[in-house]
Protein backbone atom coordinates (compact mmCIF):
# COMPACT_ATOMS: atom_id res chain seq x y z
CA UNK A 1 0.00 0.00 0.00
CA UNK A 2 1.27 3.49 -0.89
CA UNK A 3 -0.15 6.64 0.66
CA UNK A 4 0.94 10.20 0.02
CA UNK A 5 0.45 12.60 2.92
CA UNK A 6 0.90 16.35 2.84
CA UNK A 7 2.14 17.42 6.26
CA UNK A 8 1.40 21.03 7.12
CA UNK A 9 4.40 23.01 8.36
CA UNK A 10 2.34 26.17 8.73
CA UNK A 11 -0.05 28.00 6.42
CA UNK A 12 2.53 28.48 3.67
CA UNK A 13 4.25 25.09 3.38
CA UNK A 14 3.48 21.38 3.33
CA UNK A 15 5.86 18.43 3.21
CA UNK A 16 5.12 15.44 0.97
CA UNK A 17 5.61 12.17 2.84
CA UNK A 18 5.14 8.83 1.11
CA UNK A 19 4.08 5.95 3.37
CA UNK A 20 4.66 2.44 2.05
CA UNK A 21 3.45 -0.79 3.66
CA UNK A 22 0.44 -2.20 5.43
CA UNK A 23 1.66 -1.72 9.00
CA UNK A 24 1.94 -4.41 11.62
CA UNK A 25 5.75 -4.32 11.74
CA UNK A 26 8.69 -1.98 12.20
CA UNK A 27 8.09 1.68 11.40
CA UNK A 28 11.00 3.31 9.57
CA UNK A 29 11.33 7.01 8.70
CA UNK A 30 13.72 8.08 5.93
CA UNK A 31 14.67 11.74 5.42
CA UNK A 32 16.37 13.35 2.42
CA UNK A 33 17.19 16.96 1.68
CA UNK A 34 17.48 18.39 5.19
CA UNK A 35 20.08 20.70 3.62
CA UNK A 36 19.31 22.23 0.25
CA UNK A 37 22.74 21.59 -1.27
CA UNK A 38 22.74 17.86 -0.40
CA UNK A 39 20.97 16.26 -3.33
CA UNK A 40 22.29 12.71 -2.98
CA UNK A 41 19.78 11.97 -0.22
CA UNK A 42 16.89 13.45 -2.20
CA UNK A 43 17.60 11.31 -5.27
CA UNK A 44 18.23 8.20 -3.19
CA UNK A 45 14.98 8.70 -1.26
CA UNK A 46 13.01 9.13 -4.49
CA UNK A 47 14.53 5.93 -5.88
CA UNK A 48 13.69 4.10 -2.67
CA UNK A 49 10.04 5.09 -3.06
CA UNK A 50 9.98 3.48 -6.51
CA UNK A 51 11.77 0.32 -5.37
CA UNK A 52 9.75 -0.17 -2.18
CA UNK A 53 6.48 0.56 -3.96
CA UNK A 54 7.06 -2.52 -6.10
CA UNK A 55 7.92 -4.88 -3.22
CA UNK A 56 6.02 -6.35 -0.25
CA UNK A 57 6.80 -4.21 2.78
CA UNK A 58 6.31 -5.55 6.29
CA UNK A 59 5.58 -2.66 8.60
CA UNK A 60 5.65 0.91 7.34
CA UNK A 61 8.39 2.92 5.63
CA UNK A 62 7.73 6.66 5.51
CA UNK A 63 9.94 8.56 3.07
CA UNK A 64 10.27 12.34 3.16
CA UNK A 65 12.52 12.92 0.16
CA UNK A 66 12.39 16.74 0.32
CA UNK A 67 12.57 17.60 3.98
CA UNK A 68 13.51 21.26 3.43
CA UNK A 69 11.76 22.53 0.25
CA UNK A 70 12.78 26.21 0.66
CA UNK A 71 16.49 25.35 0.98
CA UNK A 72 16.27 22.85 -1.89
CA UNK A 73 14.63 25.43 -4.13
CA UNK A 74 17.48 27.84 -3.40
CA UNK A 75 20.18 25.13 -3.57
CA UNK A 76 21.61 26.32 -0.25
CA UNK A 77 22.54 24.65 3.01
CA UNK A 78 20.38 27.07 5.02
CA UNK A 79 16.69 27.77 4.61
CA UNK A 80 14.98 30.98 3.52
CA UNK A 81 15.15 32.18 7.13
CA UNK A 82 18.96 31.64 7.15
CA UNK A 83 18.58 28.90 9.74
CA UNK A 84 20.14 25.46 9.64
CA UNK A 85 17.32 22.91 9.83
CA UNK A 86 19.75 20.40 11.33
CA UNK A 87 20.28 22.65 14.36
CA UNK A 88 16.69 23.44 15.37
CA UNK A 89 15.08 20.05 16.11
CA UNK A 90 12.64 19.27 17.69
CA UNK A 91 11.41 22.62 16.40
CA UNK A 92 8.54 24.90 17.31
CA UNK A 93 5.12 24.96 15.63
CA UNK A 94 4.93 28.73 16.22
CA UNK A 95 8.53 29.54 15.42
CA UNK A 96 10.51 30.36 12.29
CA UNK A 97 9.98 28.48 9.03
CA UNK A 98 12.85 26.06 9.78
CA UNK A 99 11.53 25.51 13.31
CA UNK A 100 8.08 24.73 11.94
CA UNK A 101 9.54 22.24 9.46
CA UNK A 102 11.51 20.57 12.25
CA UNK A 103 8.41 20.44 14.46
CA UNK A 104 6.37 18.79 11.71
CA UNK A 105 9.09 16.22 10.97
CA UNK A 106 9.54 15.53 14.70
CA UNK A 107 5.85 15.00 15.43
CA UNK A 108 4.75 13.28 12.23
CA UNK A 109 7.76 11.08 11.48
CA UNK A 110 10.42 10.80 14.17
CA UNK A 111 8.06 10.49 17.14
CA UNK A 112 6.18 7.71 15.35
CA UNK A 113 9.08 5.58 14.07
CA UNK A 114 11.14 2.67 15.37
CA UNK A 115 14.19 3.59 13.25
CA UNK A 116 15.27 6.88 11.68
CA UNK A 117 17.56 7.00 8.64
CA UNK A 118 18.68 10.51 7.63
CA UNK A 119 20.35 10.82 4.21
CA UNK A 120 22.90 13.66 4.15
CA UNK A 121 26.03 14.47 2.13
CA UNK A 122 28.90 16.95 2.30
CA UNK A 123 27.25 19.71 0.26
CA UNK A 124 29.08 22.25 -1.87
CA UNK A 125 31.85 23.38 0.46
CA UNK A 126 33.26 20.10 1.76
CA UNK A 127 34.21 16.55 0.88
CA UNK A 128 33.49 13.53 3.07
CA UNK A 129 34.19 9.82 2.69
CA UNK A 130 31.17 7.57 2.29
CA UNK A 131 30.05 6.79 5.84
CA UNK A 132 27.24 5.61 8.05
CA UNK A 133 26.92 7.44 11.36
CA UNK A 134 25.34 5.92 14.47
CA UNK A 135 25.29 6.20 18.28
CA UNK A 136 28.04 4.18 19.93
CA UNK A 137 25.69 2.63 22.51
CA UNK A 138 22.64 2.41 20.23
CA UNK A 139 20.59 -0.75 19.91
CA UNK A 140 17.58 -1.92 17.93
CA UNK A 141 15.65 -4.88 19.27
CA UNK A 142 18.54 -5.65 21.63
CA UNK A 143 21.03 -5.72 18.76
CA UNK A 144 23.88 -3.19 18.67
CA UNK A 145 23.39 -0.65 15.91
CA UNK A 146 27.06 -1.04 15.01
CA UNK A 147 26.34 -4.68 14.23
CA UNK A 148 23.38 -3.65 12.07
CA UNK A 149 25.41 -0.96 10.28
CA UNK A 150 27.93 -3.57 9.17
CA UNK A 151 25.47 -4.83 6.55
CA UNK A 152 25.73 -1.49 4.71
CA UNK A 153 28.26 -0.95 1.95
CA UNK A 154 29.88 2.09 3.57
CA UNK A 155 33.66 1.86 4.03
CA UNK A 156 33.49 4.00 7.20
CA UNK A 157 31.19 3.58 10.21
CA UNK A 158 31.25 6.65 12.47
CA UNK A 159 30.27 5.49 15.96
CA UNK A 160 29.55 8.63 18.00
CA UNK A 161 29.99 8.60 21.79
CA UNK A 162 27.67 11.63 21.87
CA UNK A 163 25.69 13.71 19.42
CA UNK A 164 25.16 17.46 19.27
CA UNK A 165 21.75 19.05 19.85
CA UNK A 166 19.30 20.27 17.24
CA UNK A 167 19.64 17.47 14.70
CA UNK A 168 16.97 15.04 13.57
CA UNK A 169 19.05 12.22 15.03
CA UNK A 170 19.56 14.01 18.35
CA UNK A 171 15.77 14.33 18.68
CA UNK A 172 15.50 10.60 17.97
CA UNK A 173 18.24 9.97 20.52
CA UNK A 174 16.36 11.98 23.17
CA UNK A 175 13.30 9.81 22.58
CA UNK A 176 15.28 6.57 22.73
CA UNK A 177 14.67 5.86 19.04
CA UNK A 178 17.47 4.11 17.09
CA UNK A 179 18.98 6.18 14.28
CA UNK A 180 21.51 6.09 11.48
CA UNK A 181 22.63 8.71 9.01
CA UNK A 182 24.60 8.60 5.76
CA UNK A 183 27.21 11.00 4.36
CA UNK A 184 29.29 11.03 1.20
CA UNK A 185 30.83 13.04 -1.58
CA UNK A 186 30.07 16.71 -1.66
CA UNK A 187 32.09 19.37 -3.50
CA UNK A 188 29.04 20.31 -5.56
CA UNK A 189 29.09 17.17 -7.72
CA UNK A 190 26.86 14.10 -7.83
CA UNK A 191 28.23 10.59 -8.37
CA UNK A 192 26.05 7.65 -9.35
CA UNK A 193 27.96 5.21 -7.10
CA UNK A 194 27.16 7.37 -4.06
CA UNK A 195 23.43 7.37 -4.78
CA UNK A 196 23.53 3.63 -5.50
CA UNK A 197 25.31 3.06 -2.18
CA UNK A 198 22.56 4.94 -0.31
CA UNK A 199 19.81 2.90 -1.96
CA UNK A 200 21.58 -0.45 -1.60
CA UNK A 201 22.54 0.17 2.03
CA UNK A 202 19.02 1.24 2.98
CA UNK A 203 17.51 -1.84 1.35
CA UNK A 204 20.03 -4.01 3.19
CA UNK A 205 19.08 -2.40 6.50
CA UNK A 206 15.36 -2.85 5.82
CA UNK A 207 15.93 -6.51 4.96
CA UNK A 208 17.99 -7.04 8.09
CA UNK A 209 15.28 -5.69 10.43
CA UNK A 210 12.50 -7.63 8.73
CA UNK A 211 10.78 -4.86 6.76
CA UNK A 212 11.70 -6.55 3.49
CA UNK A 213 11.74 -10.26 2.90
CA UNK A 214 14.87 -12.13 1.92
CA UNK A 215 17.86 -13.97 3.28
CA UNK A 216 20.02 -12.41 6.02
CA UNK A 217 22.37 -9.86 4.55
CA UNK A 218 26.09 -10.69 4.76
CA UNK A 219 28.35 -8.02 6.22
CA UNK A 220 29.97 -5.61 3.78
CA UNK A 221 33.66 -5.45 3.04
CA UNK A 222 36.02 -4.61 5.89
CA UNK A 223 34.95 -1.29 7.37
CA UNK A 224 36.86 1.29 9.37
CA UNK A 225 35.11 2.16 12.63
CA UNK A 226 35.66 5.78 13.62
CA UNK A 227 35.06 6.37 17.32
CA UNK A 228 35.80 10.04 18.09
CA UNK A 229 33.68 13.13 17.62
CA UNK A 230 29.98 13.94 17.57
CA UNK A 231 29.73 14.54 13.83
CA UNK A 232 29.14 18.27 14.12
CA UNK A 233 30.32 19.60 10.77
CA UNK A 234 30.25 23.16 12.11
CA UNK A 235 33.14 22.34 14.43
CA UNK A 236 36.64 21.11 13.66
CA UNK A 237 40.07 22.44 12.77
CA UNK A 238 39.49 26.10 11.90
CA UNK A 239 41.37 28.38 9.54
CA UNK A 240 43.40 31.14 11.19
CA UNK A 241 43.90 32.98 7.89
CA UNK A 242 41.80 34.08 4.94
CA UNK A 243 42.77 33.29 1.37
CA UNK A 244 42.90 30.30 -0.98
CA UNK A 245 43.03 26.80 0.51
CA UNK A 246 45.05 24.12 -1.28
CA UNK A 247 44.51 20.67 0.23
CA UNK A 248 47.32 18.11 0.55
CA UNK A 249 45.19 15.14 1.64
CA UNK A 250 41.86 13.64 0.62
CA UNK A 251 38.73 12.87 2.60
CA UNK A 252 39.10 9.38 4.05
CA UNK A 253 42.90 9.56 4.38
CA UNK A 254 44.51 8.42 7.61
CA UNK A 255 46.83 11.04 9.10
CA UNK A 256 49.21 11.42 12.03
CA UNK A 257 49.44 14.40 14.39
CA UNK A 258 51.15 17.36 12.76
CA UNK A 259 50.63 16.17 9.19
CA UNK A 260 49.86 19.07 6.82
CA UNK A 261 46.28 18.87 5.60
CA UNK A 262 46.76 21.83 3.29
CA UNK A 263 47.87 25.43 3.15
CA UNK A 264 46.28 28.85 2.77
CA UNK A 265 47.78 31.32 0.27
CA UNK A 266 47.06 34.98 -0.31
CA UNK A 267 46.47 36.59 -3.70
CA UNK A 268 50.20 37.10 -4.25
CA UNK A 269 50.81 33.37 -3.81
CA UNK A 270 52.47 33.84 -0.42
CA UNK A 271 51.79 31.10 2.10
CA UNK A 272 49.70 32.41 5.00
CA UNK A 273 49.11 29.24 7.00
CA UNK A 274 49.74 25.50 7.03
CA UNK A 275 46.74 23.59 8.38
CA UNK A 276 47.86 20.54 10.35
CA UNK A 277 46.17 17.57 11.96
CA UNK A 278 46.15 17.96 15.73
CA UNK A 279 45.57 14.26 16.37
CA UNK A 280 45.82 10.92 14.62
CA UNK A 281 42.79 9.65 12.75
CA UNK A 282 40.76 9.71 9.56
CA UNK A 283 39.97 12.88 7.64
CA UNK A 284 36.18 12.72 7.94
CA UNK A 285 35.55 16.12 6.39
CA UNK A 286 37.76 18.40 4.29
CA UNK A 287 37.20 21.86 2.91
CA UNK A 288 36.57 21.85 -0.85
CA UNK A 289 35.66 25.45 -1.61
CA UNK A 290 39.04 27.14 -2.00
CA UNK A 291 37.99 30.60 -0.80
CA UNK A 292 38.20 30.56 2.98
CA UNK A 293 37.80 33.01 5.84
CA UNK A 294 39.15 33.05 9.37
CA UNK A 295 37.06 30.69 11.50
CA UNK A 296 35.79 28.52 8.65
CA UNK A 297 36.15 24.78 9.28
CA UNK A 298 39.10 23.34 7.41
CA UNK A 299 38.75 19.68 8.37
CA UNK A 300 37.55 17.15 10.90
CA UNK A 301 39.97 14.41 11.90
CA UNK A 302 38.51 11.64 14.07
CA UNK A 303 40.23 8.70 15.71
CA UNK A 304 39.56 5.03 15.08
CA UNK A 305 39.38 1.90 17.20
CA UNK A 306 41.09 -0.99 15.42
CA UNK A 307 39.50 -3.42 17.86
CA UNK A 308 36.05 -2.43 16.57
CA UNK A 309 36.94 -2.89 12.90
Amino acid sequence: MIQVDHLAAGPDLSLEAVRIGAGGGPRVAILGGVHGDEIEGVLAAQRLIAVLGARPVGGTVTVLARANPPALAAGTRLGADSENLARVFPGDARGSLSSRIADTISRELIDECDLLIDLHSAGRRYRMPALCGLPAQGEIGGRPLLDLARVTTFPFLWSHPSIGPGRSVSHAEARGTPWLYFECGGSGSLLEPDIDRYVTSTLRLLTEIGVLGGEPVPPGDRQVVVTDGNGDTDAGIAFRSSGFFVSRVAAGDTVEPGRPLGAVYDQTGAEREIVRAVSAGVVMMLRHDYRVEVGDVAAIVAGTDDRAA
